[in-house]
């Protein structure tokens, strides 16, 4: 007879065996996946700390430049012409004009009209600020640091039918064949330039224009000494200036540059360790140029995968 009274149990230990396996196989991959992700992480970490086992700079051309930013205070032969009586003043020639001796520049009518030549050929300028006496060719080397510094000037300009006084100074003629550039030069500066040596000059109000000239002088003084640079010309974007902000370039190298962190030495040979597709080697170049922690080097081109040292 049925025993209605017991339960009966079927077990498939088939499908428990499988099971296990399945829940083996699930913690193996979960076990896979928290390695990987800490592998991720560490290398995360050692990106985000700044270390590179082997850091790789790819050459490119470029133009490194030794220059220093400072001060500048223009220097320039300059003949000033003043009313002869008190009257309205007519202007004939534009500011910046270049002008040949005996023309004539303006009128002063009073209870005559005067006229007003220039009996020197150069720049005509209605700027006058006062310093045309004191900042002269051949006076350039008596100026000190206190002297540049403090020297202050204060502009005087007229305009056509403007009514003047007698001694009011009207124009002036500046010679634009030569003229001076006084800079302060600090004294850690010093023996990276020496007198008679050209160097490249930007004017910060004229924009990338470069104009060079020849160091004429070095005056020692202190705290800064002042640095006194030659030009063989001056044009009437000048003639506004008295005081500027100047960037002095005594030495522009262009070529591959690269950090100096890329040269090494091997046998008496400075060269750079290249990173090829299969392997590295070392590569001689020539260092053609230093500024800071730049090089510009000849002996290999653009694109080069180079080794940093350090």
């Amino acid at each position: 007879m049925k025993d209605f009274g017991r339960r009966e149990h079927n077990i498939d230990f088939s499908k428990q065996r499988e099971n296990k396996k399945r829940n083996r196989l699930s913690k193996f991959i979960l076990f896979l996946l928290v390695l990987i992700g800490i592998g991720f992480f560490i290398i995360l970490v050692v990106n985000f700390s700044g270390y590179h086992s082997t850091r790789i700079v790819t050459t490119t051309y470029g133009t490194i430049r030794d220059r220093i930013e400072t001060e500048g205070l223009l220097i320039r032969n300059e003949k000033i012409t003043f009313a002869p009586q008190e009257g309205e003043l007519q202007l004939y020639v534009p500011e910046g004009e270049r002008v040949r001796s005996g023309t004539r520049i303006a009128s002063v009518v009073g209870t005559e009209e005067k006229e007003l030549y220039n009996y020197n050929s150069g720049l005509l300028s209605y700027q006058v600020d006062g310093l045309e006496m004191t900042l002269r060719e051949e006076s350039r080397a008596n100026l000190t640091y206190d002297q540049f510094v403090n020297l202050r000037g204060k502009v005087n300009q007229v305009s056509s039918e403007e009514r003047v006084n007698a001694g009011r100074p009207i124009f002036k003629i500046i010679d634009n064949f030569k003229f001076y550039l006084a800079v302060l030069l600090p004294q850690d500066e010093v023996m990276n330039y020496e007198e008679g040596s050209s160097v490249e000059v930007l004017f910060s109000e004229l924009g990338e224009r470069y104009f060079t000239g020849e160091i004429d002088q070095i005056l020692f003084d202190q705290p800064d000494n002042i640095m006194l640079i030659k030009f063989n010309s001056l044009i009437s974007d000048l003639i506004e200036l008295r005081k500027a902000e100047v960037e002095i370039i005594r030495e522009v190298h262009s070529g591959i540059v690269v950090p100096i962190s890329a040269l090494i030495e091997q046998e008496d040979t400075v060269g750079v360790m290249v990173s090829s597709y299969t392997n590295r080697y070392f590569k001689e170049v020539e260092v053609v140029g230093q500024v800071g922690d730049q090089v510009v080097i000849k002996g290999v081109g653009p694109g080069v995968e180079i080794i940093l040292t350090n």
